[in-house]
């Protein structure tokens, strides 16, 4: 079973702000009130381990945690508790673009090819349409999702050991089938690059530039790519959906497009910045990476900043992530000073459906409590009969296990994932298009599983 991502990038909410909200609604505890109404229903429904909710009005704001840290740690997260981000960096990474230019370093146009260190070359589709900066940024470059030759010694952690070489392997390799600026196609190897070239030209590292040129004028101390002690202490633990413990991601050379770790207290700082940026250049440079830098290409596409998704209002930007046990998104609108943050510990693309809700409910929108489908029970002893092992395939085996009212499937070479029921036999997952049919005979005993997915079914049978 070959199981599709799960992080979402949203054709978020057309018409978010076109309804013509006023900033309105709760005001001071009641804020707080409100977005515990809001966010509560994703812990209670065991959608997330643990959350942190930050919101932004106007000159309020208001940062709240839910949930525990893990099975094995009760403690409730709250604003200094560090998650993963994921490719919510790459909006870090187009702010450092802005800089650079702000600084007179680079231009947006400036090919990338200008910037490659000595030796390293790449393949162009048009020579006379070199790829540039701003098309890493915006994702018209013509360069993959991926790279081909991202074969990782530990798949759970897939970018730890993509390096120099690499990188530069790829790049001599690689043969764009479309020229820069001809289609927008979404690649965390073009971001993660660019990142790598920005701290190239500065003679540095990716982390250490971040932390010169954005992090540490803007006070987010808690905003960085390596934990200290004291830090690490405060990292919430990584899950899959349904509670199964996840992995932390690390990265190398592709860090500008994953790589950072933050707080709910300093991505509302974050925010603020962006809302009021302060003065002198690190100002200039949040509202150069705030322009719209790349319009719609076609249909579905959605307008860009320096790193920045553009809502279709034309005022709100946004950008989610996710990573190996962590899901993130930030969404600002500068139109009506509101911003909202969501921050889990759960690899589960559900909370961009929060996000959206808290925005709206800051602009005025009568938001009412997300209502998800109840799980129906099932008896202890019907759910102990399905545990076991069932062979798909050669080398390909299901295991099922019966653990604290829930049922836990994994596959080889896949991570295990909660299934759900629609009956005693009938499961399926969240995390992909899939369900599971246990084959239980007269006696009670299960002989087989049946997978259905994409149109297709396959019949695993019992092996232990």
């Amino acid at each position: 079973m070959r199981f599709r991502s799960t992080r979402l990038y949203l054709r978020l909410l057309a018409g978010l702000m076109a309804c013509g909200f006023a900033v309105a609604g709760a005001t001071g505890g009641e804020l707080s009130d409100k977005v515990d109404e809001l966010a509560k229903p994703y812990v209670d429904s065991q959608t997330v381990v643990g959350m942190t909710v930050g919101v932004v009005r106007g000159g309020e704001t208001v940062v709240r945690g839910y949930g525990q840290l893990s099975s094995e740690d009760a403690r409730t997260p709250d604003g200094q508790t560090l998650y993963e981000i994921g490719s919510v960096s790459k909006v870090f990474t187009g702010l450092l673009l802005a800089d650079a230019v702000t600084a007179g370093r680079v231009e947006l146009t400036t090919p990338v090819s200008e910037l490659l260190p000595p030796g390293v070359t790449m393949n162009q589709r048009d020579e006379s349409v070199p790829v540039q900066l701003i098309s890493l940024s915006t994702h018209t470059s013509g360069l993959p999702r991926l790279p081909d030759n991202l074969d990782p010694a530990d798949p759970t952690d897939p970018y730890a050991d993509y390096g120099g070489k690499q990188l530069a392997a790829f790049l001599k390799s690689y043969r764009p089938r479309k020229r820069p600026g001809e289609r927008m196609e979404y690649s965390n190897f073009g971001v993660g690059m660019l990142g790598t070239l920005l701290a190239f030209e500065r003679k540095s590292d990716y982390g250490t530039l971040l932390g010169k040129r954005v992090t540490q004028p803007l006070g987010l101390t808690d905003t960085t790519l390596k934990l200290n002690a004291q830090q690490r202490e405060r990292l919430a633990p990584p899950h899959f959906e349904g509670g199964v413990p996840g992995n932390n991601w690390t990265f190398d050379k592709l860090a500008g497009a994953g790589a950072i770790l933050s707080t709910g207290e300093d991505l509302v700082k974050f925010a603020l910045a962006q809302l009021n940026p302060p003065g002198g250049p690190l100002g200039e440079s949040i509202d150069l990476a705030w322009k719209v830098h790349q319009e719609p290409i076609a249909d579905g596409d959605l307008a860009m900043g320096l790193g920045w998704h553009v809502a279709r209002d034309g005022s709100t930007r946004w950008h989610n992530g996710q990573t190996g046990g962590y899901h993130a998104a930030l969404f600002v609108s500068r139109r009506f000073s509101v911003a909202a943050v969501v921050l889990t510990n759960t690899a589960t693309g559900e909370v961009d459906a929060l996000a959206g809700q808290l925005i709206r409910m800051l602009i005025g929108a009568d938001e009412k409590p997300r209502q998800f489908d109840t799980t129906p029970a099932v008896d202890p002893a019907k759910l102990r009969r399905l545990a076991g092992k069932y062979q798909l395939a050669p080398g390909v085996v299901f295991t099922v296990t019966a653990k604290d009212g829930k049922l836990m499937v994994g596959l080889t070479g896949q991570p295990t994932f909660r299934v759900y029921p629609r009956s005693d036999t009938e499961w399926y997952y969240k995390v992909v298009e899939a369900t599971l049919t246990f084959d239980v005979d007269a006696s009670g005993k299960c002989n087989a599983v049946e997978l259905f997915q994409d149109g297709v079914r396959q019949k695993a049978r019992r092996i232990l």
